[in-house]
C-alpha cells in the first residue's frame, strides 16, 4: 500500500493537468471561433451574382421527349416522378455546392447580409441532389440504365457527395468492363469535402479488385 501511494498521487497531479490544459485550450478556442464570428458579422455584403451556379442542363432525359420507356416508367411511378419534378423544379432557382463552408467562412468571403440567400442555394444543391440519386437508382432497378446514366453522371458533375450515386454510376460501368472510367469516380470522390468521401472511396476500391 505504502508503495502503490506515491504513483497513486503522481496520477492524480497528471489528470488534474491534464484537464487543465484541456480546459484552456477549449477557451482559447471557443474564444477565437467569437472572435472570428464578429469579425464576419461586420463584412459587408458582397456581389455574389458571378459565382459558379449550377444549372441543370435540357439534355437530360425529359417526359414527353420521345423517350417511350421514360414517359412509362415515370408515369407508373409517383416516387420516381417526385423525384423527376423536384428537379426539373429546380432549373429557375439558383443553386450552389457550398459542402464544407461553414456559415461563419460564409460571411467573411461574402458579407453576412448574404447569408440568407447562399444558405438557400445551399439547401437547393441538397434537394436537386437527393432527387437525383433517388431518380438514378430507381431507374436502375427498373432496367433502364440509358437514362439512370444521365441522371447519375450529371450528379457527380456538379458536386454530388451521395455514396448511392457513386457506387450506382460504378456498378453500370462494371457491367460495361468501364473500370478506367470507376477509378476516374474515385478520383473525383477524393476531392469531396463531407463526411461519405471515405466511405465512397472504400467502396469504389472494393468493386476495383
Amino acid at each position: 500500500m505504502h508503495f502503490i501511494l506515491p504513483y497513486f498521487i503522481i496520477l492524480i497531479i497528471i489528470l488534474q493537468f491534464a484537464i487543465k490544459r484541456s480546459s484552456k485550450n477549449h477557451k482559447s478556442r471557443n474564444q477565437q471561433f467569437l472572435e472570428r464570428e464578429s469579425r464576419a458579422n461586420q463584412v459587408r455584403r458582397k456581389d455574389i451574382s458571378n459565382l459558379n451556379y449550377i444549372s441543370i442542363p435540357d439534355n437530360l432525359p425529359l417526359i414527353n421527349s420521345g423517350n417511350e420507356t421514360f414517359n412509362q416508367l415515370l408515369s407508373n411511378n409517383s416516387g420516381m416522378m417526385r423525384s423527376y419534378n423536384t428537379i426539373t423544379g429546380l432549373k429557375d432557382k439558383k443553386i450552389l455546392n457550398l459542402t464544407g463552408i461553414s456559415n461563419t467562412e460564409l460571411k467573411l468571403s461574402y458579407g453576412a447580409a448574404n447569408l440568407t440567400e447562399l444558405t438557400e442555394y445551399d439547401d437547393n444543391f441538397t434537394t436537386l441532389i437527393k432527387a437525383i440519386a433517388s431518380l438514378g437508382h430507381a431507374l436502375i432497378d427498373n432496367n433502364d440504365t440509358a437514362d439512370a446514366l444521365s441522371f447519375l453522371e450529371y450528379g457527380i458533375s456538379i458536386g454530388s457527395d451521395i455514396s448511392s450515386n457513386y457506387i450506382d454510376l460504378a456498378i453500370i460501368y462494371a457491367a460495361t468492363d468501364r473500370f478506367d472510367d470507376i477509378r476516374k469516380l474515385k478520383e473525383k470522390a477524393g476531392m469531396l469535402k463531407s463526411l461519405s468521401r471515405d466511405n465512397i472511396i472504400e467502396q469504389l476500391n472494393n468493386m476495383l479488385k
